[in-house]
């Protein structure tokens, strides 16, 4: 099945560089969705999606070197399967709810606000020097929203909060990141 994802590429070269880079890093690929899921189908659905979102940043993924690389094909299939996760348990509560006797309410998700993505090539290598520093949570906002390219609708389902309440939590992990590089003496551009 993935192997028919790939020929629907529709450039040659971008093509080639995808199936490269699916050969070098599937192993990769599929031992971090079962860090999530222990069914092989589960794991198949989970690289697949993975692979969609990381077909269309083709061109961010040609610009990166083979560790960076490596590392935003594992944030992105952690963040996939985070979500598929979140999906599954979506969708066994509505059976639950379904057998209860109990409708069910489907957010809209219709409305999805598109603010600018700002984007960190430059300020990637000064950031990691603080990397570490940051929590776990501010890692996750900044991964998903500046490396995979998350929506703020897609986080707030992700975390299982409201947009509003994600723009916040980006706002103050921006700001923690920039206090810290301050405090290294390292300027943002």
């Amino acid at each position: 099945m993935i192997a028919i994802l790939l020929t629907q590429v529709d450039e040659p070269s971008d093509r080639e560089f995808l199936t490269e880079m699916f050969y070098n890093f599937s192993r990769l690929m599929f031992s971090t969705a079962g860090n999530f899921v222990e069914s092989n189908f589960e794991k198949d659905d989970i690289v697949q999606e993975a692979l969609v979102r990381l077909i269309a940043k083709v061109d961010t993924l040609r610009t990166l070197q083979r560790n960076a690389l490596a590392s935003y094909i594992v944030v992105t299939v952690k963040h996939t399967a985070i979500n598929h996760l979140r999906k599954r348990s979506k969708a066994d509560k509505r059976i639950l709810d379904i057998y209860d006797g109990i409708p069910d309410d489907i957010p809209d998700e219709s409305s999805e606000d598109m603010d600018d993505r700002v984007i960190l090539n430059d300020n990637l290598g000064k950031l990691s020097k603080v990397w570490p520093e940051l929590s776990e949570s501010d890692r996750f906002l900044l991964e998903g929203k500046y490396i995979c390219g998350y929506t703020d609708a897609e986080l707030s389902e992700t975390l299982g909060c409201k947009e509003s309440s994600v723009r916040m939590k980006l706002t103050r992990a921006r700001r923690h990141a920039l206090d810290l590089l301050t405090k290294e003496g390292v300027t943002v551009d």
